[in-house]
């Protein structure tokens, strides 16, 4: 354990977040306890409560890592700046079926990222997780922001779109078709919709009210 207190905070922190989504993936979230982490991480409880406050703010610093590398990957793909329609639509399916992974991936931490977080972020006394996770959701609606002003610059969507409320659509629009589409896999496999065709059309079918037409 000596060796260990000289790591930085960030390499304990990885060490039991990295304990508790083993815990987390197989056991659910509400079946895990600190104890249970602290055990599986070889940590005392108390060193735990050192780096963490409590097992919800272990799952939120889970969930800011993997809204981070979903924010990571939409930056890529958005940095290769479209020429024409093709090369538009091509990089907002890459978007969509980048969040369909992490749904896929990480469901407990996608439904983390979308759902309501109970805190007030604007108190000192909130663990700054929250807020990194509140100001990384500003910052991913920007760069969802950036492929919407590019299908107007390109004259493929209405140029008089409220390109905040096209965001806040296509969330909540692309989060119920991906989640559904987990949630009802073996639905879907009866209907023989289980495959990424079917969600490409879901995720196309979305754009229709904003393309201009002709």
């Amino acid at each position: 354990m000596g060796r260990r207190k000289k790591e930085p905070a960030d390499a304990h922190r990885k060490t039991i977040s990295e304990a508790a989504n083993t815990l987390f993936t197989s056991n659910s979230v509400e079946a895990t306890t600190m104890d249970n982490i602290a055990k599986l991480a070889g940590y005392s409880k108390a060193t735990l409560y050192v780096y963490f406050a409590n097992k919800e703010e272990i799952f939120f610093y889970l969930v800011y890592q993997h809204t981070k590398q979903l924010y990571q990957d939409i930056q890529n793909i958005i940095s290769n700046s479209p020429d024409n329609k093709e090369d538009w639509t091509n990089n907002y399916l890459k978007i969509c079926f980048a969040i369909s992974k992490l749904c896929e991936n990480y469901p407990i931490y996608f439904d983390g990222m979308i759902g309501n977080i109970n805190v007030d972020i604007h108190s000192e006394s909130t663990p700054n997780v929250y807020r990194e996770i509140y100001q990384l959701g500003l910052d991913l609606n920007k760069l969802i922001g950036l492929i919407i002003e590019d299908g107007i610059k390109l004259n493929y969507l209405h140029s008089n779109l409220n390109v905040n409320r096209v965001v806040m659509f296509l969330w909540s629009a692309l989060s119920g078709i991906v989640r559904m589409f987990q949630n009802k896999k073996e639905y879907y496999q009866l209907l023989g919709l289980d495959n990424s065709e079917f969600l490409k059309d879901e995720f196309l079918a979305l754009l229709e009210y904003y393309k201009k037409k002709g």
